[in-house]
């Protein structure tokens, strides 16, 4: 298949315990009534030092890694080629990372155009439900239509498109597998100390990096009658460099190890050492993240 995959997006789902709390949450900061229902897991960032949660949203990113790739492989056997089309992927994990679902939208024709993409030309085109641990598809089902407009959906693609953009300015021709989750976070602004993200993990395709966070800021409302503009691109962090992860330990430049580092310490398949500006951390096949010793 001749196709341009721009992403991994991965959303996880609100834990049922996890939902009053995130309501009053997002009452608190200004958000709005109703908003929890549009946007169904809305999470803060990992606190420093704590490695249970760390190592957790990098045991996110990467059953988020594998379901792309089992997904993909999927579309190639059973879909054949798809000349001269642009796919985007969009995960969903469950909670406990044993089940999810990919979503492929794509825009035919759309590699022959130089402009960007339009929202109104993307497909809902085939889904591929899937279980982990062994990892294995256990339903292909092909999806007809629009994406929704005003969709959680539309959202995430959205926000993915202003990411894709931004990587190819950075490192022109990298592929990236892309994993998105909407995050509350503060923003330094009196006027307005907290913002609702969408927080895309980006792993370089292939083993070596570079690998980047980047974040896009909630979109204002649109006027009557007029579609939202992109989201803003308000952050973009490179935790790893090209070649960083061959070194031992990897050194990323950070106060904590990064989620990032976590999923790539568990593609590796054997125990990871770490350094960040804390000290020095292993990372176990599993994800767990141990810390060694401490800085100087």
């Amino acid at each position: 298949m001749r196709r341009c995959v721009l992403g991994l997006a991965v959303l996880m789902p609100l834990a049922a315990c996890d939902k009053e709390r995130t309501e009053d949450f997002l009452t608190e900061i200004g958000v709005g009534d109703g908003r929890p229902e549009q946007l169904p897991g809305v999470y803060t960032p990992v606190p420093r030092g704590d490695l249970e949660e760390l190592a957790r949203v990098g045991r996110w990113v990467d059953v988020g890694g594998r379901a792309l790739e089992l997904a993909t492989a999927t579309v190639i056997d059973r879909m054949g080629t798809v000349d001269g089309d642009v796919i985007l992927p969009l995960v969903d994990i469950d909670p406990e990372g044993t089940s999810g679902q990919v979503v492929f939208i794509r825009w035919p024709g759309a590699k022959a155009n130089a402009g960007p993409l339009r929202m109104d030309d993307a497909e809902r085109w085939v889904m591929v439900a899937m279980m982990f641990g062994p990892d294995r598809v256990i339903d292909v089902e092909l999806l007809y239509g629009e994406v929704p407009g005003g969709s959680v959906e539309e959202r995430r693609i959205d926000a993915l498109l202003v990411v894709a953009a931004e990587l190819q300015r950075r490192h022109p021709g990298q592929a990236f597998y892309t994993v998105d989750r909407f995050q509350a976070e503060p923003t330094g602004n009196k006027r307005k100390p907290q913002r609702i993200a969408t927080v895309v993990y980006a792993l370089a395709q292939g083993s070596g990096g570079p690998d980047l966070e980047l974040a896009t800021e909630e979109p204002r409302k649109p006027k009557r009658g007029k579609r939202a503009e992109p989201p803003a691109l308000v952050r973009a962090l490179e935790v790893h460099g090209k070649g960083v992860l061959d070194a031992d330990p990897i050194v990323v430049a950070l106060p904590d190890p990064h989620p990032l580092t976590v999923a790539r310490a568990m593609a590796k398949g054997t125990p990871t050492r770490v350094r960040a500006a804390s000290g020095t951390y292993e990372v176990a096949v599993d994800g767990a993240v141990v810390r060694m010793t401490s800085p100087p």
